[in-house]
């Protein structure tokens, strides 16, 4: 009676904390997820609070403002290092970066005033948000107040190509990049709506048709192969089972294999459609 309480006592110990190590995989990261967290990077042009910036194509580890050719990469706002509660950066990285959260973005009235709740993308100006347009593929997010472009702005500018003179400042905007909700499609687009959504969401970027149409290839080949190899290595195994039942080992080892096989295979194909959206 002893040793089994002893056991008792033992396993609800291990239980609990099992049930605390569990609860805290989960909840940690979800704690951390739920904060905003910058990211440090280096950068050799000047930035200043409140722009919009991406990653150097040849040096991940340096920015530059965003522009309308590389939208689709947009990878946050630039913020004060105290601004988040979480940093992560390296030696010699002094221009912090948030994706997530609500922060003062540049902007500019070149596309109007905007209102609380409008969506805010890039403007003409290298790293500055406007309101967002019907054709643009990503916005930064959706600002929390106006933006009249009089009394709130903290300086102007001419924009060459059409000669316009616009306002910009600093406005709260909650950062959540994503697809543009109100991006007006081509006419001579096909590729269905539901296939852009998931590729954008896998790339976190706009990706082209061919490469689309490539990865759904690839999925549903993946799909179609393990289905045949699983129904086949199954069907065979059952057969050979009622016609020999002493092989029963050795065929379910055989069918094992089958499985292991179409994981595989099935995995593979699916690393395959992400490098062909991601890269």
């Amino acid at each position: 009676m002893m040793k089994i309480n002893i056991f008792q006592k033992l396993f609800s110990r291990n239980v609990a904390v099992g049930i605390v190590f569990l609860l805290t995989i989960f909840l940690i990261p979800g704690y951390l997820k739920a904060q905003s967290l910058n990211q440090g990077y280096k950068s050799d042009e000047p930035l200043q609070k409140g722009m919009l910036v991406t990653e150097r194509d040849d040096d991940s580890s340096k920015i530059v403002a965003v522009t309308h050719e590389t939208l689709n990469k947009l990878k946050g706002v630039v913020i004060q290092q105290n601004d988040a509660p979480f940093t992560v950066a390296a030696e010699g990285e002094n221009v912090f970066v948030a994706n997530s959260g609500i922060y003062e973005v540049l902007v500019s009235n070149e596309n109007g005033e905007i209102k609380s709740g409008d969506y805010v993308s890039i403007s003409s100006l290298s790293g500055v948000g406007m309101k967002a347009t019907e054709d643009q593929l990503l916005v930064l997010g959706r600002a929390t107040t106006d933006f009249k472009g009089e009394g709130d702005s903290v300086g102007s500018s001419v924009i060459g190509g059409i000669n316009k003179k616009v306002n910009f400042g600093r406005i709260p905007v909650a950062i959540s990049i994503t697809r543009n909700p109100w991006l007006k499609e081509s006419k001579t687009n096909s590729i269905p709506k539901v296939l852009q959504n998931v590729s954008v969401s896998i790339a976190g970027k706009q990706v082209n048709t061919a490469r689309i149409w490539m990865a759904t290839a690839v999925f549903l080949a993946s799909v179609i192969v393990t289905g045949v190899m699983l129904y086949s290595g199954a069907r065979s195994s059952l057969i050979s089972v009622g016609r020999n039942p002493l092989s029963k080992s050795i065929l379910m080892k055989g069918l094992m294999q089958v499985v292991l096989l179409s994981l595989i295979i099935f995995i593979s194909g699916m690393f395959a459609v992400y490098l062909l959206l991601k890269l």
